[in-house]
């Protein structure tokens, strides 16, 4: 293949592979990541809980603007209680930082942040989580866990099978992820060199004839096109082993096989549809709601902390010494939202009561958890009732799960506005969760539209008294 043709070959590959990665693998990552960050917040609290682990006092004030990879050096066992807590706390700071901050898509990741992110993956290995392990901080927290099973309740148990379980699978997932996006900007980076120096005016293609000549002139050239970009020079050299290379058809062919966007194989109907299981699917697919209610209800409390701590005046203190002196209840805190209404142009205030609503978000968080554990009461429950039990109940949760999706867009705006300006740094938004349960409605939504398409289907042929062969 020509250099000119290998390169639009490369354009074409290159613009088909980013947009693919940007529409299923980066969304994909990026769950797995709030999954993990999730799991990881429910496993501090634990530890903290039963004094295993000693907080991070500076926990509150990091505010990181990169990813930060926590340390990972050998410490001594008598301190394993204040090293762990400290670097399990930077962990969850990071995670945080990449679910809440971090812009994850192709155009703003480079080489140098898919390491470090594979660096944090290295931190603690959660699929390899024993005593024995070689890395210190798996064995120091694997430690810690076998102590903090001890004596566990038996809803905390399982929190902590759960929360032990769903890391390992996401780590998996990112790091699967992670190696098919270090491939490809191993690949776009050798194509903006061809595309941006090789290929351009300044560069002297038809007197260079070897290798070492290619290079030379990319290197010349490359400080004043690719500006701070790094230079790596083991993918320099497989630039001139493509273009000079005996082998340089097989080399090119196999960079293009690399980028290629691989459709995936439309699924075989079955003889005998299976309508019970395709409802339970929706089920489950509402069920993953629940790290992202976690998450929401942590940050809700976070904002109401901080707009209530600006108006903590003496005089507040005062009054609030008062009512618990004399057995007064606190007033509730209530917040005004404004309920938008898109389709008829409305909006309307609602007064809410905010530490029940963030109540009735964790409450909701720990059933909608329940529900996508098989082995748990309710989704027993569940799984045993008849298939129009549960799309009365999948209505019921669609229906109050949109609601709550309103609610969640009305605080996160409310937060916005209300913090006083030198504050509003602090506010922690919603706007990637608010697209999370978005889109797992969605989806819920077009699962039981196919259920009830099918059992429209079945019912009618029945009724024509043909068989499903």
């Amino acid at each position: 293949m020509e250099r000119t043709e290998f390169l639009e070959a490369l354009k074409n590959s290159i613009a088909e592979k980013s947009a693919a990665l940007n529409a299923k693998e980066i969304p994909q990552m990026l769950e797995s990541y709030r999954l993990m960050y999730t799991c990881v917040h429910n496993l501090y609290d634990l530890m903290v809980k039963r004094s295993l682990i000693t907080p991070d006092p500076y926990k509150a004030d990091k505010k990181l603007v990169s990813i930060q990879v926590p340390d990972n050096t050998p410490f001594a066992e008598n301190e394993r209680a204040l090293i762990i807590g400290s670097r399990f706390s930077d962990y969850e700071t990071t995670l945080d930082f990449i679910c809440t901050y971090l812009n994850l898509s192709i155009e703003n990741l480079n080489l140098q942040q898919i390491k470090k992110l594979s660096e944090l993956n290295d931190c603690i290995q959660w699929t390899n989580m024993n005593t024995n392990n070689a890395n210190p901080n798996t064995r120091g927290l694997s430690i810690i866990i076998n102590e903090l099973r001890q004596n566990l309740p038996i809803i905390s148990l399982s929190l902590l099978k759960d929360s032990l379980s769903k890391s390992g699978k996401s780590l998996s997932d990112i790091d699967e992820i992670l190696k098919e996006l270090t491939v490809f900007k191993r690949e776009e980076y050798k194509f903006k060199i061809r595309q941006e120096i090789i290929h351009s005016p300044h560069f002297p293609l038809s007197s260079v004839s070897t290798p070492s000549e290619e290079i030379a002139e990319i290197k010349k050239l490359f400080p004043s096109v690719m500006k701070k970009t790094p230079l790596y020079n083991e993918l320099l050299n497989e630039i001139t082993e493509e273009d000079f290379s005996a082998e340089k058809q097989n080399l090119q062919q196999a960079v293009l096989e690399r980028l290629k966007v691989k459709n995936e194989q439309p699924r075989k109907e079955k003889e005998e549809t299976n309508t019970k299981a395709i409802i339970l699917e929706t089920v489950r697919i509402i069920s993953t709601l629940s790290p992202t209610y976690a998450l929401i209800a942590e940050k809700l409390a976070a904002n109401t902390k901080i707009l209530e701590d600006k108006k903590n005046t003496p005089f507040q203190k005062l009054k609030v010494f008062l009512r618990h002196l004399f057995n007064i209840k606190d007033k509730p805190v209530v917040y005004r939202f404004i309920i938008e209404d898109k389709q008829k142009g409305t909006k309307i205030p609602r007064d809410i009561e905010i530490m029940n609503f963030i109540d009735n978000v964790v409450r909701k968080s720990h059933f909608l958890a329940a529900l996508g554990t098989p082995s748990s009461p309710e989704s027993k429950k569940i799984a045993a009732s008849a298939e129009e039990t549960i799309l009365q109940f999948i209505n019921k949760q669609l229906s109050d799960n949109k609601e709550m999706l309103v609610l969640f867009t009305a605080a996160d705006d409310f937060f916005k506005t209300a913090a006083p300006p030198a504050n509003r740094t602090k506010i922690k938004g919603l706007k990637i969760d608010l697209v999370s349960v978005n889109n797992a409605l969605v989806k819920a939504n077009k699962r039981r539209a196919e259920y009830t398409a099918i059992v429209e289907e079945i019912n009618q042929m029945k009724k024509l008294g043909i068989k499903d062969e």
